[in-house]
């Protein structure tokens, strides 16, 4: 089986796009160089037409008016660059599994689009530790695939900035999927008995293994992992609650972006609006405090309550200590970094 067509669909794939072109002599000298094929301007012919008979989009010379072109990509630059961003912005995997996936990426464009599409976003404060991530989520999707329970270790961070593992004995559940939720990448699961779905984050998973000999429990009825993982605003465990937030209208965004369509919304007019959302306590009351400027709850009243004491315990807390700049040395001297 002749080589040639793929080598020359190689060469357009590097070298050409809609703004750059190669002349027949050009491609007989880069397979020459590059590959170390010899060959007529026949063959080349002949492959150009096996490529555009397997639908690749290479115009022929006398439509071109300037040589022999690629345009068609498996991804567009402009998907390659948004999956770039996204992958530089994921903390979930470490600094050199990042730059491998953005090469990946990069290898359907020619050498102009790829500088184009190298990603200016700031990358994430932190990156994980923990190297198995891509062998802990084809473990996991495999164990999905099977209906098999999973056996693996769950890793938290110590003083020392090291992954740990947060118990002695391994953790064993009933995985039924993983899903992006938040910046991180979790596995949606179950213990064995309850009939409460859990979920671990797949960064922190290290040395999973499949029990193929023992069978996944089936969802409790009326179970639903989408609404768990729309439900779940961080996620933080709970059943959802029915909630209604007084916001100030300028936040309508963050709210529609943070708990979804489905959220029930009511114009006060005079610069605030309700919002009724259906999420888990404790992710709701996190959220709140982040906006607590422009954002209250107004149900239920015992959340309410609830977040008033916290806000009351913090300022007392910050009363209670007034920072001296004679001590500022000092407490640097006991953080580790």
């Amino acid at each position: 089986m002749s080589l040639m067509p793929f080598r020359v669909y190689q060469i357009l794939s590097e070298y050409t796009d809609c703004d750059h072109a190669l002349t027949m002599g050009d491609l007989l000298r880069l397979l020459r160089t590059e590959y170390g094929l010899r060959c007529d301007r026949r063959a080349v012919y002949a492959a150009l037409d096996k490529l555009r008979a397997v639908g690749c989009h290479i115009p022929e010379y006398q439509d071109d008016g300037e040589g022999y072109r690629l345009l068609s990509r498996i991804l567009e630059p402009s998907e390659v660059r948004l999956l770039s961003d996204a992958v530089s912005a994921f903390p979930g995997i470490s600094q050199r599994q990042c730059e491998q996936l953005l090469e990946k990426l990069g290898h359907g464009l020619s050498r102009w689009q790829r500088e184009h599409c190298r990603p200016l976003v700031v990358g994430p404060p932190w990156r994980s530790r923990n190297g198995e991530i891509f062998l802990a989520a084809e473990v996991l999707e495999e164990a999905v695939a099977l209906r098999c329970q999973v056996r693996f270790q769950y890793m938290e961070y110590g003083m020392d900035k090291q992954l740990h593992p947060r118990r002695e004995r391994p953790y064993q559940v009933s995985p039924y999927g993983l899903c992006f939720v938040n910046g991180n990448y979790y596995l949606l699961c179950r213990y064995l008995g309850f009939e409460q779905i859990s979920h671990y984050r797949v960064d922190r998973i290290q040395a999973p293994v499949l029990l193929e000999d023992q069978p996944v429990e089936p969802l409790p009825a009326g179970s639903s992992l989408e609404r768990y993982a729309r439900e779940r605003v961080y996620p933080f465990p709970g059943e959802p609650i029915r909630s209604v937030l007084r916001c100030e209208g300028d936040l309508l965004s963050d709210v529609l972006d943070r708990f979804g369509m489905e959220t029930q919304l009511r114009d006060n007019g005079d610069g605030t609006i309700d919002a009724v959302v259906f999420t888990g306590a404790d992710g709701l009351k996190f959220w709140a405090l982040q906006y607590v400027s422009g954002c209250q709850v107004l149900e239920p009243y015992w959340l309410r309550r609830e977040i008033g004491e916290t806000l009351r315990t913090g300022w007392e807390n910050y009363q209670k200590t007034e920072p001296h700049p004679a001590l500022e040395n000092k407490h640097e001297q006991n953080f580790r970094f």
